[in-house]
């Protein structure tokens, strides 16, 4: 679900390159970022969650991408690591406007595949969501493969319902910006139909503001805590962290990341605000 933001007049779209492991789907991402011109993209950014590590950054697409005088900024979203838990995926694809399947054609690869678009299928309907409300492109990776799959296999295996596809490399790059500006043109037309002010709904203001997160007070012991004896201390609930969502940008080199803290039955979500440098190397 695209976030608004009508004080910067601005359209915040959510794109997930979704997979099975080893796919190429960070490659992929890396090579959109390094053809993307630097005014038109923020810095790569990658987070470690639940043992695997996210990737992201914002990109606003020149030319005619604007929706009723809002610029669209899309943020690009993935998932790397040999086995993700399916709950890091859940959150990436919490809200998200546009997926790209990312396939790979080895041969070997093909039951992974087709986990992975039924993994997919899953988590978008419990979200109220599908492949069709949701757009979604295939990436054909690694086509490039003496030993390729046949295109028409992974067409009959995986895209049953004729979703545009794409022939691909990440490694050399054929065929990955092609398939995302297609997905792109496909969102911007979803949101130009909708209009901006639709897209504007109560639910996604509230979205789009941002409560303003002060940092967690140390707690001030009480006179009735301070006489008790350190066996009663010990019968605490311990404190737990856990992500709640996936992190957003918020302009700049400020990112978002909402968190649920736990204490045995109890639980309280707050947002952390980050800004982040990029270490040069």
């Amino acid at each position: 679900m695209a976030l608004v933001n009508q004080a910067k007049r601005e359209i915040n779209a959510k794109i997930v390159f979704f997979g099975p492991a080893q796919a190429g789907k960070a490659t992929s991402l890396k090579h959109v970022f390094n053809k993307l011109k630097p005014e038109f993209r923020g810095a790569m950014k990658v987070m470690n969650v639940q043992d695997a590590r996210m990737l992201f950054f914002d990109f606003t697409p020149p030319g005619d991408g604007n929706v009723d005088g809002y610029k669209v900024r899309f943020h690009l979203y993935t998932v790397s690591g040999s086995n993700v838990d399916p709950a890091a995926w859940k959150m990436v694809l919490k809200g998200v406007d546009g997926v790209v399947f990312v396939a790979d054609s080895a041969p070997q690869q093909q039951e992974q595949n087709r986990r992975s678009m039924d993994d997919l299928v899953s988590f978008l309907k419990g979200y109220g969501q599908n492949l069709v409300s949701v757009p979604t492109v295939l990436q054909l990776n690694k086509s490039d493969l003496p030993d390729a799959a046949a295109v028409a296999d992974l067409e009959r295996s995986l895209n049953p319902s004729r979703l545009p596809s794409f022939r691909a490399s990440s490694q050399n790059g054929d065929g990955v910006l092609q398939a995302l500006m297609s997905l792109v043109k496909t969102v911007l037309a979803g949101f130009k139909s909708t209009g901006a002010e639709e897209l504007a709904g109560s639910e996604g203001l509230e979205r789009a503001v941002e409560e303003p997160v002060a940092p967690p007070a140390a707690p001030q012991p009480s006179l009735a805590r301070a006489q008790e004896p350190p066996a009663a201390a010990a019968e605490e609930e311990p404190l737990s962290l856990e992500l709640s969502g996936a992190p957003t940008a918020a302009g700049g080199d400020v990112i978002s990341v909402p968190l649920t803290i736990r204490s045995g039955s109890r639980s309280k979500q707050v947002v952390l605000t980050l800004s982040l440098a990029v270490e040069k190397g």
